[in-house]
């Protein structure tokens, strides 16, 4: 029942003939606008579709504990890692990094030194350990930790007198 009395049925969603009017002027849109302004829509919905670029996954070989013990740049860990915690002394340059890949879920000791020679490892807090060695002037890794519930940390020992750091437990 409308204003008049008079039983106007309709069907769902359609805006009956007498209030169609009333819509148009309450939304601010004429007859030439709303075709214009429904294609807009279509163009931008369609737009948009096409200017989403498509997000590239890192190619693994590995998994979570299937990662234990192995490389992570071989397995393709390192390619979306982040450093979760370091270390710098900053007398030798020497840095030492604990780093996270989220895709394997796992982490790795990683470390750059001027000085040659030397050690890192991943540590996790149970005393399970995985090791590397450092070569001066590039990065070097330890082979990777899957610990989803024990800190881990990482630690660099650079030979010839040079510092042992230590990362916190992450």
């Amino acid at each position: 029942m409308y204003g008049n009395g008079r039983d106007q049925s309709f069907k769902v969603g359609r805006i009956p003939r007498s209030r169609r009017g009333l819509a148009r002027r309450v939304i601010g849109l004429g007859r030439g606008r709303v075709v214009a302004s429904g294609i807009a829509i279509v163009g931008l919905v369609l737009g948009i579709q096409v200017a989403v670029p498509q997000v590239a996954q890192a190619s693994v070989s590995c998994y979570g504990d299937y990662c234990s013990g192995k490389d992570p740049q071989a397995t393709g860990c390192a390619a979306d890692a982040y450093t979760f915690a370091s270390r710098f002394d900053s007398n030798t340059g020497a840095l030492v990094e604990l780093r996270w890949s989220p895709t394997c879920k796992t982490e790795w000791a990683r470390a750059n030194s001027p000085l040659s020679g030397g050690w890192i490892k991943a540590v996790q807090s149970t005393g399970y350990t995985q090791w590397g060695t450092i070569w001066n002037g590039s990065y070097s890794w330890s082979r990777q930790i899957y610990s989803p519930s024990k800190c881990v940390y990482a630690q660099a020992y650079f030979g010839w007198g040079g510092p042992t750091l230590t990362t916190a437990c992450i």
